[in-house]
């Protein structure tokens, strides 16, 4: 983490700088945790849809260009991958009325990874990663360009599919605050998405691999499926949110991109 931020700042981008303690110590350990004082970032957070896709997008870019110079085997990974289906099992077991909808997603998980591994995901020259490339991790100014990048704990090593696919989902989804997981629409905003795809191509310069595009809507289900599945399987709730509704909800939006996952591709093409 410490690394990829020095990288960052060192080609000008905007993310926190490492401040010691008044004591000079680098960092705090309580509870099995590590505490670090940053620079504080001005700004708000950015929002889901088309508003702050573009500049999402463009800061996306800059993170990649700046991290592609520096050879990913001279970075771990962090932890090893954790395996969807390992997680099905214990999710199950503290929900058992959702067994269903988790059995779907774990269909569609791993229909999901043949489908990306048939375009070629694997054979993708891997580089470093932000790794949760979220609108609630960036801060924007008031004229709408990003004033800060946060959060590095995710940061890893693989293709840039991958990165793409969740920056696109996770700026698609459709959650409003004042409803609840039952009335969340399953289906992606996706206009924010070719947004964001079509900022991220006006900015990296070289083109991605081939079959990049093509394999986006499935590693958003993986990506989906993941992001429903492993807080349920590590802690059995998600605080302030009721649990088969959000298992049922991210079930409905995985199938939906299946059901679109060839049109979701032609759109996400980018168009400059």
């Amino acid at each position: 983490m410490r690394s990829v931020m020095a990288i960052c700042l060192e080609a000008q981008l905007p993310v926190p700088e490492l401040r010691p303690q008044a004591d000079g110590t680098r960092h705090i350990e309580q509870d099995d945790l590590v505490w670090e004082l940053q620079t504080w970032m001005d700004g708000k957070s950015a929002q889901r849809g088309r508003r702050d896709a573009d500049a999402s997008g463009i800061a996306l870019a800059m993170f990649h260009r700046a991290t592609r110079n520096h050879l990913a085997s001279d970075h771990s990974s962090g932890d090893p991958k954790v395996e969807f289906n390992s997680l099905v099992g214990p999710a199950i077991e503290r929900v058992p009325s959702s067994k269903a909808s988790l059995q779907q997603l774990e269909k569609l998980s791993e229909l999901a990874r043949i489908k990306s591994e048939e375009r070629g995901v694997i054979d993708h020259p891997k580089q470093i990663l932000h790794g949760d490339w979220h609108p609630k991790n960036l801060r924007m100014t008031a004229n709408g360009r990003v004033s800060g990048i946060l959060d590095f704990d995710a940061v890893r090593v693989d293709s840039v599919a991958h990165e793409l696919a969740n920056a696109v989902l996770q700026v698609s989804l459709r959650r409003p605050k004042n409803l609840a997981p039952s009335q969340w629409p399953s289906g992606l905003h996706f206009q924010a998405g070719q947004r964001l795809t079509s900022a991220w191509r006006s900015r990296i310069g070289k083109p991605p691999p081939d079959g990049t595009w093509s394999m986006v809507p499935w590693l958003m289900i993986k990506t989906i499926a993941m992001e429903t599945v492993l807080p349920i399987a590590v802690w059995g709730e998600i605080p302030g949110i009721d649990t088969q509704e959000w298992i049922h909800v991210g079930a409905k939006t995985a199938e939906w991109i299946r059901e679109r996952s060839r049109s979701l591709a032609e759109a996400l093409i980018p168009t400059r």
